[in-house]
């Protein structure tokens, strides 16, 4: 089988690259053609991919560095994307592994497929305001993603890169650092470490990485998800005392994400069904 050199400008620049088989086959039969690169993680690169049978493309996520806890992070990830089913958080499609030459020769490299996804949150907020007519209904199906999710896991790491766009919907992404809710004993991550994205953490996520017992629970989750949507619709990002006099957004949805964002965890919605019915009953009243 043919193998192409594909990576990222950053690698590139370092001299690291890998080759990669052109044509991958998942676990279960369907293959893949590979296509361009897309973007780059901490601990591996997402590529275009085009179902060969249908034709239609797909999103897939290489694991570069599988050893360790990173492979049971991202396996991990696998298992949850499986079993979540919502129109807000992104869609599985398949996995497997396949031949990767960087490094270490022969290494097989783990690899997730998922639905393709337009751009991220991150990416439509930095270029200009988005109007409440689209973001509204946004925050609803997120809060019920979140939900979703919380049925099984808590996220951990909610930021705006994390939230995908794939057409009219807003997705739930990036599941490498969730906790099982049913199965804690599975958290990899050490207890010594910080957890979630640097500039969107929660009061409990800050008070770990000052070496506080703080537990990340899932209204750590409805703190994040709360400050993403603060952003979105203010252009800010909600630090210090907020009044509505710093709020842009439609009146009616201050007070439940305002509450959302207290320090003290027992102040907010507990999880993301209390958020999500907060937020709908803010719309629909």
């Amino acid at each position: 089988m043919t193998s192409l050199i594909y990576f990222d400008p950053d690698e590139l620049g370092k001299g690291r690259y890998f080759e990669i088989d052109d044509t991958l086959v998942a676990e279960d039969g369907r293959s893949y053609s590979l296509g361009d690169w897309i973007a780059r993680g901490g601990n591996g690169s997402v590529f275009r991919c085009v179902e060969r049978s249908s034709g239609t493309e797909y999103a897939i996520k290489f694991l570069m560095q599988p050893r360790g806890r990173i492979l049971k992070r991202f396996y991990r990830e696998v298992r949850l994307l499986k079993e979540l089913q919502h129109e807000h958080i992104v869609r599985y499609r398949g996995t497997g592994r396949t031949r990767h030459s960087g490094g270490t020769r022969g290494l097989r490299c783990p690899f997730l497929i998922m639905e393709l996804a337009d751009s991220s949150l991150s990416d439509i907020a930095s270029k200009s305001r988005i109007p409440p007519e689209i973001y509204v209904g946004q925050f609803r199906g997120l809060a019920r993603g979140l939900a979703n999710l919380h049925a099984k896991a808590i996220h951990r790491d909610i930021k705006p890169e994390n939230i995908l766009v794939s057409g009219d919907r807003w997705l739930l992404s990036d599941y490498g650092l969730c906790r099982f809710s049913d199965r804690p004993e599975l958290d990899i991550t050490p207890s010594d470490q910080a957890i979630g994205p640097k500039y969107w953490l929660s009061p409990e996520a800050h008070n770990r990485r000052l070496g506080q017992g703080d537990a990340i629970c899932q209204a750590s989750d409805v703190f994040q998800l709360a400050s993403v949507f603060w952003y979105v619709a203010t252009g800010r990002h909600p630090c210090g005392l907020l009044t509505v006099d710093d709020w842009r957004g439609p009146a009616r949805l201050f007070e439940p994400i305002q509450r959302a964002l207290q320090h003290q965890k027992s102040r907010r919605p507990a999880d993301g069904v209390a958020f999500a019915a907060a937020i709908e009953a803010a719309i629909d009243a």
